[in-house]
């Protein structure tokens, strides 16, 4: 199992409380945090997309609204949420632009600067009536994921007003903070999508994500970090070359990564990219059918797949026990698919480790 893992450090820095900020969708006592689990967080947002006759809201407004929305979640169960400015100061002096691309001298600062023990990334994306979710939590001191989760919600028909969409959308989205785990890193990079847009690609990898966690023996790293590595080198996951493998080894100290891919079959997976699609329109997925979810396991000091895992999930409809047919949506399919690949490439580390 050494062979695909690395060793960080990690300790937890501890801040005070903060003052509780109410919300109506949220109890009015907060819940006790997760043993051990971070005590205080700095929270960021970035947002993709275009305001439309469904979600009319504009870009500051939604950002506001969803910083306020997200530290009142975290808050109810009794995490410190650090003072906003005090966070957009550091992101400035960062030039963080996206939360898919993160420097290490950035977590450090939070960890050191605002004194918090995670960094919360939300990345949000409107899309016509649709409006997905994906947030991270990263130790700021090592860079490992403490949680992870996607959601989406769709504005209804009856001129739901976009600040519920929104509440919907991130009361799923914001996932419960694990306690740091004390097992070996693993490295997962971002997922690359074939015929589909960058929000499946964001939703495969963080359902991978989700299934590492949820094992408990592993200590994924955000592969926001491993993008942001290659970025300042002047490198492309994509292509993964000697050059980019020499500095996820360097950056991330590993010796493997996880390389997962998520490619569409179907008609309806594929990406409107035409000029009646309009100028702000992003692509996105409209109809996942029949795809095929898989994983590689790269060793990044020759360039060779090591091995390599696949879980194919035809479209339509699934039928279940005793006859009952289910209609599974987009990312409980894709959660399933991870699940699976990730169990088989386990089954394959634990044998190799024997």
């Amino acid at each position: 199992m050494k062979a695909v893992l690395g060793r960080h450090p990690h300790a937890w820095a501890l801040a005070g409380l903060a003052a509780l900020a109410g919300l109506w969708m949220l109890p009015a006592t907060p819940a006790p945090a997760a043993d051990d689990g971070p005590d205080s967080v700095a929270v960021v947002v970035h947002l993709l997309g275009a305001p439309s006759p469904q979600l009319p809201a504009g870009a500051a407004e939604l950002r506001a609204a969803t910083l306020d929305l997200v530290a009142a979640i975290l808050q109810s169960r009794g995490v410190t949420v650090a003072d906003r400015a005090v966070t957009e100061n550091v992101v400035r002096r960062h030039v963080v632009r996206t939360g898919d691309s993160l420097d290490p001298r950035f977590l450090a600062d939070l960890a050191t600067a605002v004194r918090v023990d995670a960094l919360v990334a939300v990345s949000l994306l409107v899309q016509g009536g649709r409006l997905a979710a994906t947030v991270r939590a990263v130790a700021a001191t090592d860079g490992t994921l403490v949680g992870v989760a996607f959601a989406e919600a769709e504005a209804g028909a009856t001129g739901e007003p976009w600040q519920a969409v929104l509440a919907r959308a991130l009361k799923q989205a914001v996932p419960q903070l694990a306690p740091p785990g004390d097992g070996p890193v693993v490295l997962v990079l971002p997922a690359h999508a074939i015929g589909l847009g960058p929000d499946t690609a964001r939703l495969a990898t963080a359902s991978l994500l989700a299934a590492v966690l949820a094992e408990g023996r592993w200590r994924p790293l955000d592969p926001a970090l491993a993008a942001g590595a290659a970025a300042a080198a002047g490198c492309d996951l994509e292509r993964l070359d000697s050059r980019a493998r020499d500095v996820l080894r360097q950056s991330c100290r590993v010796e493997h990564a996880v390389a997962p891919e998520i490619v569409s079959f179907g008609e309806t997976g594929r990406v409107d990219m035409s000029p009646e699609a309009g100028e702000s329109a992003v692509p996105g997925r409209t109809s996942l059918s029949e795809f095929a979810f898989s994983v590689r396991l790269l060793d990044l000091r020759t360039g060779l797949v090591d091995h390599a895992f696949s879980a194919h999930l035809a479209g339509g409809p699934v039928q279940g026990w005793f006859g009952r047919i289910d209609h599974p949506g987009e990312p409980a399919r894709i959660r399933a698919a991870a699940r699976r690949v990730w169990s088989r490439l386990l089954g394959y580390l634990e044998e190799d480790a024997s």
